[in-house]
């Protein structure tokens, strides 16, 4: 499973149902159409919002919804279209690259669009909802320390590796016996970055802590911003080289991966990534 940077995590929660359906097949166009309720739904359960907080909140996620659909939908479609034609043949990393460079350049043009609306409603809550929220947050972060902690290695890994098969056979319709090597080496490097990964999610979430304890300071945007869209410079950097590490193994990966599709595997993947061009092309049309 590729590791989510929470800076991100954070400002997509509104793709949580998106990239569900792109996981496990749902209907694209139903859950898309049900995001904005999905989302208010999700932060009312965070923060318990008066009736004020959430009329504020949904005209602001009706705000960027339409916002996506006009503006992101188009080049999801042109991007997924241009993928769908590249893995007709075996990728190289630089192929590969380009393509996670488009979906980088998506997550960094939604966050500028979403940061302005997230700080609106910051700003109007209450401490009793920030300690809350933040109660909660250091909760599930102590419990996925306590699970690492406790579970032995061999269980990590064999969870793992059912996962990535079942997010392969997804993708790629079945994995092949001479495939196992790279779900195998893919699930030990995930293991092998969860320390340090661990680590960096409680110093971000502190830093996220204190930032909300500051909502009403002027530079609370400047901040909030960087804390989502900069954060692996925390711990002095420490963190930026593991971030670069894991994207260049994950385009090897990828490459990897690519070439050692068959005719059968790639031609479902291509199938699929047609399936997903159609969808957002008429959601684009507001179909």
């Amino acid at each position: 499973m590729l590791m989510t940077h929470p800076w991100r995590k954070k400002t997509r929660l509104w793709l949580a149902g998106l990239a569900c359906l792109l996981l496990v097949g749902c209907s694209t166009r139903v859950i898309y159409y049900w995001l904005d309720v999905a989302i208010v739904w999700q932060l009312d359960d965070y923060f318990s919002l008066s009736s004020s907080q959430k009329k504020l909140l949904d005209n602001e996620v009706k705000g960027l919804m339409s916002w996506h659909r006009q503006q992101e939908l188009p080049r999801y479609a042109k991007d997924l279209d241009a993928l769908a034609k590249a893995v007709a043949s075996p990728m190289t990393p630089a192929q590969v690259s380009r393509h996670l460079a488009a979906t980088q350049q998506s997550l960094t043009r939604t966050l500028a669009n979403t940061i302005p609306r997230a700080v609106r409603l910051a700003r109007t809550l209450t401490d009793a909802q920030v300690n809350t929220f933040m109660k909660d947050r250091l909760a599930r972060q102590q419990e996925r320390e306590d699970d690492f902690a406790k579970d032995p290695k061999e269980k990590v890994l064999r969870e793992s590796t059912e996962k990535m098969n079942k997010r392969l056979v997804f993708w790629i319709g079945e994995v092949k016996p001479a495939q196992a090597p790279l779900v195998a080496r893919w699930v030990e490097w995930q293991y092998e970055m969860m320390p340090p990964w661990i680590e960096y999610q409680r110093v971000w979430i502190g830093e996220l802590d204190q930032l909300l304890r500051e909502r009403a300071s002027p530079d609370f945007e400047q901040r909030l911003t960087k804390l989502l869209a900069q954060g692996d410079g925390l711990m002095d950097g420490r963190f930026t080289g593991y971030t670069e590490q894991s994207r260049q193994r994950t385009v090897n990966w990828l490459s990897e991966l690519s070439q050692s599709l068959d005719i059968k595997q790639r031609a479902h993947l291509y199938s699929l990534l047609k399936g997903y061009v159609g969808d957002f092309e008429k959601m684009t049309r507001g179909q």
